[in-house]
């Protein structure tokens, strides 16, 4: 019981699917996703089948609706189910069941397909379109959008407890922790869009220091602390590991003062991140004299 999007990004070819639902854990039931072939959003009484056995034909080259149609061939109860499916290529079909809870029912756009269920009316999936549709920017922020569009609608007409994200690329690299794009959830909470929302933030934060780190690490420390510069300041006391990392990287560009600086506002907030910096040193990936003096005593 709840409501979905799953779409395409036509310039990078990305897949996603996002979900929000009044009841427990949305993400481990409805989305599921395989890089390089397609999303698939199952829900009302949801049958996993749907989406794990749909990858598998999505991956054996079946149409999103020849899945669709196979599946629902030998669901001994398809009328309660609500199903989409999106090809890599960027077909898309749709399914709602006779018997799912009203108001139920799915709009399939040119590059998604909105599906709800028990939800307060019928705008709740075709806003879910409109504002996915004449959106613009990363995929995930597109699909968020469309679940902020669907809550202004009135949303799952029994409230909201969790929410998820999934985002994957189109061509696999061979190696699958880079062909997972976003994968985000919030399980329990009184209001899952906007914290899903302030994951999306902290995750794009988090990843831009840690890919500075490794530059860093690698060799070119000063481009590393000039694009972190650029960034808003770091709290202590909400993002500990993070001015942590921006001080190594700032260390390593020869700014030694500066990184003392921060790692002085952590001593009294996080102190043990103080020590994680000095097994930096220990394990090698910092000049262990470096250490010495940018870590206060």
């Amino acid at each position: 019981m709840t409501y979905s999007i799953v779409a395409r990004d036509p310039d990078t070819g990305e897949m996603g699917v996002a979900t929000q639902s009044q009841a427990f854990a949305v993400g481990n039931s409805v989305p599921f996703a395989l890089p390089g072939h397609g999303v698939i959003a199952t829900q009302s009484m949801a049958e996993p089948m749907y989406g794990s056995v749909g990858l598998d034909l999505l991956r054996g080259g079946f149409t999103a609706q020849e899945v669709l149609t196979a599946l629902s061939s030998v669901d001994p109860q398809p009328e309660r189910r609500q199903v989409a499916v999106l090809g890599v290529n960027g077909d898309l079909a749709a399914y709602t069941g006779t018997s799912c809870v009203e108001s139920a029912g799915h709009l399939v756009g040119e590059t998604c397909v909105a599906l709800a269920n028990m939800v307060v009316c019928p705008a709740v999936w075709e806003s879910m379109v409109e504002r996915f549709e004449n959106s613009a920017g990363p995929l995930a922020q597109r699909l968020l959008s469309a679940l902020q569009a669907a809550e202004e609608a009135g949303g799952d007409f029994r409230g909201r407890r969790s929410a998820a994200i999934m985002v994957i690329r189109a061509t696999t690299t061979g190696r699958p922790w880079h062909d997972a794009v976003v994968d985000l959830r919030v399980d329990d909470s009184q209001d899952p869009v906007p914290a899903l929302a302030d994951l999306l933030v902290t995750r794009a934060r988090y990843q831009d220091v840690v890919r500075a780190f490794q530059q860093a690490i690698d060799g070119d420390p000063v481009t590393a602390d000039r694009e972190l510069e650029l960034l808003r300041p770091m709290d202590p006391a909400t993002e500990p590991d993070q001015l942590m990392w921006r001080a190594v990287v700032a260390a390593l560009a020869g700014r030694e003062d500066a990184a003392r600086e921060m790692l002085c506002e952590l001593a009294g907030t996080a102190p043990q991140f103080l020590e994680a910096a000095r097994r930096f040193g220990k394990a090698g990936l910092m000049p262990a004299d470096v250490i010495d003096r940018i870590v206060p005593a």
